[in-house]
């Protein structure tokens, strides 16, 4: 009888101790299990929550995790066009008669064709084709114009600095002058845009495609006294190339971020100019003509900050943007060339644009 009394005493013990152990390991578990998700939690970047676009996702999740398939945005740009300028006349100390080793005194500031800000335009689109690349195409257009102009009043006149030096006369001193400058910039992008490094602050996405390319620079001005005389001048450049950038993003909050873009292109094509110089007494005094092919370079940086909506399909950002345009034929350079009779290594020249962009994007 006692050896069974102590028999089932031993197999209650045991299972007293199977059934502690096997609750001491429930909650051994359930609080591994707490300290994991924390972790993870904690581990994760703030920004896969708002912006992941379901780099991972299932076949279970909802469409608004997952990676949309068309985007659209629009940009405002307010820019300055610089290096741009053309000096066109000057107040002097009464009428000199050449030969041409008299130099004028200047007694009036100097009349300057030089633009400011103004506002201009970007729109396009992007179609995703997986988590990682997309095709973007995009447009881009900003025209500028100024206006100047300048008066004195005898015994000093007004010489110009854009006519030709071989037409100089008695005639061609004057009490009024003006001018008129306008600048045309139309771009038409194509790229391919891959990301090549993600982390969960920072990503790395390189673009390579196609850029159409126009810039048209055009010069008026116009001097008057008892007769007037006007020179008119274009400059345009057309062209077509390869581009290829660098633009990278860093998460500071879950909602903000900032970015940096570089990007280049060469565009092969061809510069146009013309010169044509008129008068009261001589309709068509000078009047000429050139072209020659070029490759422009083109470089365009941007920087600036982004804010996302908790779903990450809209975008808001804003910042400073830099494009210079090299190898060009500038107005001034165009004007003094045709002053000099010279032709020779027409070109090297650059025009820069910078200013503020901001843009909104839409993702769906």
């Amino acid at each position: 009888m006692k050896t069974i009394i102590r028999s089932l005493a031993l197999v209650a013990s045991v299972m007293l101790l199977g059934t502690q152990s096997g609750s001491a390991q429930f909650v051994g578990e359930g609080m591994l299990a707490s300290e994991g998700l924390q972790s993870i939690s904690a581990s994760a970047s703030l920004c896969d929550a708002v912006d992941n676009w379901g780099v991972t996702c299932s076949e279970t999740c909802n469409k608004t995790c997952c990676r949309p398939r068309f985007a659209m945005f629009g940009e405002f740009l307010y820019l300055r066009a610089r290096d741009a300028e053309v000096a066109y006349g000057v107040a002097i100390d009464g009428p000199i008669v050449p030969p041409p080793t008299s130099f004028p005194i200047q007694v009036g500031r100097i009349g300057v064709a030089d633009h400011d800000a103004e506002a201009g335009f970007r729109v396009g689109g992007s179609y995703y084709l997986d988590d990682c690349s997309w095709v973007t195409g995009q447009f881009t257009r900003f025209h500028s114009s100024t206006d100047d102009s300048i008066t004195t009043e005898a015994p000093n006149v007004i010489r110009s600095l854009v006519s030709h030096p071989g037409t100089q006369t008695a005639f061609q001193d004057f009490l009024d002058a003006s001018a008129h400058s306008r600048i045309n910039m139309d771009l038409v992008d194509l790229d391919y845009r891959h990301t090549w490094f993600r982390s969960p602050r920072l990503s790395m996405t390189y673009l390579s495609g196609t850029r159409y390319a126009s810039l048209d620079q055009t010069f008026q001005s116009e001097f008057v006294t008892l007769g007037s005389e006007d020179v008119r001048t274009n400059v345009d450049f057309e062209g077509l190339g390869i581009r290829f950038g660098l633009e990278g993003e860093y998460c500071l909050r879950p909602r903000l971020r900032l970015y940096a873009k570089g990007a280049g292109s060469l565009s092969a094509g061809t510069i146009r100019a013309n010169y044509f110089q008129g008068q009261t007494y001589d309709p068509s005094v000078v009047d000429t003509d050139w072209k020659a092919g070029r490759i422009v370079p083109i470089f365009d940086l941007e920087t600036g900050a982004s804010w996302v909506s908790a779903s990450g399909r809209c975008r808001l950002s804003a910042g400073y943007i830099y494009s210079a345009w090299n190898n060009l034929v500038k107005t001034d350079q165009w004007i003094d060339s045709v002053r000099r009779n010279n032709f020779v290594d027409l070109g090297d020249d650059t025009i820069t644009f910078d200013g503020l962009v901001a843009r909104a994007e839409v993702r769906f």
